[in-house]
């Protein structure tokens, strides 16, 4: 059994070679972040549909184009388009975006019901979440 000043000696090497190895990655950690070439600068997503006049009971093309400093982005995570009635927010589609490449993630739905809507793309790319949302309304 190892005395009391052996055993503090011992813990005190333990805590320093832990902590040691905690604060010596420093250059570890730069190297990591050039490689995986995350940029601070935000995702930008601009949200359309077509046909732009959309009628009740036709199909519609939701669209984002994704761009992190004006360049496309094909590697997001999530795209969801979220269509909520401003009538009933009970009332509630969601549609998977696909990667059509060059940075444009598209669904197709179909919008039965005349009236107000607010469409929301989420989209969640490169440690970053964006949600542009846009009015659309749904002609009888």
């Amino acid at each position: 059994m190892l005395n009391p000043r052996k055993l503090t000696a011992l813990l005190s090497l333990i805590i320093a070679a832990t902590l040691s190895g905690c604060s010596g990655g420093n250059g570890d950690m730069n190297h990591m972040h050039a490689e995986s070439n995350i940029s601070m600068e935000p995702i930008k997503v601009e949200l359309s549909w077509s046909p732009q006049q959309v009628a009740a009971g036709q199909k519609v093309v939701f669209e984002a184009l994704v761009t992190q400093n004006g360049q496309p982005v094909d590697d997001a995570k999530e795209v969801l388009f979220e269509i909520v009635s401003n009538n009933n927010t009970e009332s509630k589609l969601e549609f998977t975006g696909e990667s059509a490449g060059n940075g444009i993630y598209k669904a197709e739905g179909t919008m039965e019901a005349e009236g107000e809507f607010t469409v929301t793309s989420h989209v969640t790319a490169r440690t970053q979440h964006s949600m542009p949302s846009k009015k659309l309304v749904v002609q009888p």
